[in-house]
């Protein structure tokens, strides 16, 4: 039986269906943020314990994923009561005038070993730089992980800059390491 071409382009058309987009809400509890650095030569590590995020994606078409991630600065833990206080003060994150440091999803691009190259926006100390990271993305019904890393230039974001600069001395660059997980927002 043959079917005459525009009944079966629109046959093919309707097929098609496009790709869902979920609603997801990042979970505290079980997404981290980590960083390594140097401090006076030597390798230091630290993490941020509260953080918020929404995001947008689909199974289907994970390059139009969307994603806003909030992260607390009050909430950085450098595992040392002295360091972590001064890591909050005007001169690193400025805590009291820059609670939350923001990273927004522009674009997520497939690379060739199956993971995704991630470009967004990182808001820090009021400083809104473009970043890029590497990512490894898991869509499930129920939940979603993304984790990779990114490298920042701390002198982008005006960290560490004044006196203590004498006191202290740490590394130019900061790589961060992140689990999140996410489950649908409804």
């Amino acid at each position: 039986m043959k079917f005459p071409l525009p009944s079966l382009i629109l046959a093919v058309l309707l097929s098609v269906q496009p790709a869902v987009a979920t609603e997801w809400r990042v979970l505290q509890d079980r997404s981290s943020i980590r960083f390594d650095y140097t401090r006076d030569g030597t390798p230091a590590t630290g993490e941020f314990t509260r953080l918020t995020g929404e995001a947008t994606m689909s199974r289907d078409a994970p390059e139009s994923a969307q994603l806003l991630l909030k992260i607390d600065t009050e909430s950085i833990n450098l595992y040392e009561d002295f360091a972590t206080a001064f890591a909050t003060s005007a001169e690193w994150f400025d805590s009291r005038n820059h609670r939350f440091v923001t990273y927004s999803l522009r674009t997520l691009q497939p690379r060739e070993d199956g993971r995704f190259d991630a470009f967004g926006d990182l808001t820090l100390r009021g400083e809104t730089k473009p970043i890029q990271a590497i990512v490894s993305l898991e869509i499930g019904d129920n939940d979603v992980r993304a984790q990779g890393t990114l490298s920042i230039k701390r002198w982008d974001y005006l960290l560490g800059v004044g006196p203590s600069a004498v006191f202290v001395e740490i590394g130019p660059e900061v790589q961060v390491t992140f689990d999140l997980r996410a489950t649908p927002a409804n």
